[in-house]
């Protein structure tokens, strides 16, 4: 996460962005056209190239604001620059101009905007296992550009961003605005199931046209189906196959993998002995990648969040997963027990009492103010409640100028079962010293060549977590349940 004040300036940019692209998308011409790469009539807003351009231009350096900025390694930026454009020249506008940029992420994620703009994360550069699968993925998102799935939901998008923005300045709050934002990702983030399935379809056909195996666009869906449940299981939680993915909202469901692998058998190719793989060149490609959080914005390990450069620390519960973003750290627990940490700007003359009801909470009706201390520091809190939870809100004053806060939220049905739980995250929070910061070491990739007598248990060990080891080497690995990794090949293994 990074400190809010650097997030207001981008908040503030991004304001300005919406007004003149929501003009743009609603006073366009509704037209019936034939879309040369789907072959079907639609009827879309659809927006000249040149609108395209602009409104992809204006919304780059927003998403590498929101996404940590590009990935600064040229080499590996380069060679998936290489990969995007062997695949952009196998789709039905060969000399269509696509822009793909490896964003400094560690969540597994791909989009793309108007004007050919396409992103990866490098988490999701780090899950896939050869060339021919992060192929797959960019050939997915130029498939949702050329079907103009873009242009078909920017309209809605940009709807709810109004009404998110709406809803805050109404209600006053920053807490309010924090939780609106929250809840409005999900939305934001959806293609609808049939415009999930068209662009695998395409997708597919990229992959073929391009030489690559067709059947990589699959094998990286189950690779993806595999995580998510790891994910679902370390947090404790059921796993929905028809709701994981990159944001929720590129579903990996076995219904979708086995319709890409019906799609690759369209093709005509053999399952295993058709296309490029490049599996050793790309696995060579990510040694010494940066794996999980930078610590430009704070480390997760394990349950303990800690952020040398800002010089605090805090301790998720036992049962709860941390996970971090540029904006905020989320905290999950069981029975959809939430909270969120964020930083904000305060005056030094102002108490962090008044702080509390003043300003952050500044029009939310808040009871049971209290004062207090947590490892030396003022703090404060009080509670309400937040569409359906009952909410505590927590600022402690990290300096008279800077506090950090802890919106905190659990299910009415609960009770008081996760109170003990979320009142020592709050107490965890703590300031580390310069010799503890320098002590945090970043995560990396490493690929390593299997040797006789390895196997997933044995190089799981070698990992740098305490849990699940095997099952994180072959998720990491496109290794099914059961499987061990045969001598000679290349595995990736996450080591500091």
């Amino acid at each position: 996460m990074k400190n809010e004040m650097t997030g207001r300036r981008e908040q503030a940019a991004r304001a300005k962005w919406i007004v003149p692209v929501l003009a743009t998308l609603l006073f366009s011409i509704a037209a019936c056209t034939t879309n040369p790469a789907t072959g079907k009539r639609q009827v879309a807003p659809l927006g000249s190239v040149e609108q395209d351009a602009q409104i992809g231009a204006e919304t780059h350096p927003k998403v590498l604001q929101a996404f940590g900025g590009a990935y600064p390694d040229a080499r590996l930026g380069g060679y998936v620059a290489g990969i995007a454009t062997r695949v952009a020249r196998a789709t039905n506008i060969p000399n269509g101009q696509y822009r793909v940029t490896v964003l400094d992420s560690p969540v597994v994620n791909a989009f793309a905007v108007p004007g050919g703009y396409v992103y990866v994360t490098r988490g999701l550069v780090a899950l896939a296992n050869d060339e021919a699968e992060l192929a797959g993925v960019i050939g997915h998102e130029i498939g949702h550009v050329a079907a103009r799935h873009l242009a078909q939901r920017q309209t809605a998008a940009m709807g709810a961003s109004v009404v998110g923005a709406l809803l805050s300045r109404i209600s006053g709050s920053q807490a309010a605005s924090q939780a609106i934002a929250l809840g409005g990702q999900g939305l934001l983030a959806g293609y609808s199931r049939g415009q999930e399935f068209e662009s695998d379809m395409l997708g597919v056909r990229y992959l073929a046209a391009a030489g690559y195996d067709p059947y990589a666009a699959a094998d990286f869906l189950q690779s993806l189906g595999a995580r998510d449940a790891l994910e679902a299981q370390l947090r404790n939680l059921p796993h929905d196959a028809a709701r994981s993915g990159w944001l929720a909202s590129h579903p990996a469901s076995a219904q979708r993998v086995e319709a890409a692998r019906a799609h690759a058998r369209e093709t005509g190719a053999v399952s295993g002995g058709s296309g490029d793989r490049n599996r050793e060149a790309y696995l060579k490609a990510l040694d010494g990648m940066l794996y999980g959080d930078s610590p430009d914005q704070g480390i997760v390990r394990d349950r303990d969040f800690v952020h040398p450069k800002l010089g605090f620390a805090f301790k998720a519960p036992q049962g709860f997963v941390i996970t971090n973003s540029p904006v905020e750290v989320q905290i999950s627990g069981p029975d959809k027990t939430q909270a969120i940490f964020s930083s904000g700007p305060k005056n030094p003359g102002l108490d962090i009492g008044r702080y509390l009801t003043q300003q952050w909470g500044k029009g939310v009706p808040l009871a049971g103010l209290q004062l207090f201390k947590v490892n030396g520091m003022n703090a404060a809190t009080a509670t309400t409640r937040i569409n359906d939870y009952n909410a505590r809100l927590v600022v402690i004053e990290f300096a008279p100028d800077l506090v950090y806060r802890f919106l905190t939220g659990t299910l009415p049905q609960t009770g008081t079962r996760h109170d003990a739980a979320l009142q020592g995250l709050v107490m965890s929070f703590r300031k580390i010293s310069p010799a503890e910061a320098a002590a945090v070491k970043p995560l990396g990739l490493r690929v390593v060549a299997v040797r006789p007598g390895d196997t997933a248990a044995s190089l799981g060990r070698r990992m740098v977590y305490s849990d699940f080891q095997a099952e994180r080497f072959r998720v990491l690995n496109g290794l099914g349940a059961g499987a061990e990794p045969r001598p000679g090949t290349l595995v990736k293994l996450v080591t500091e």
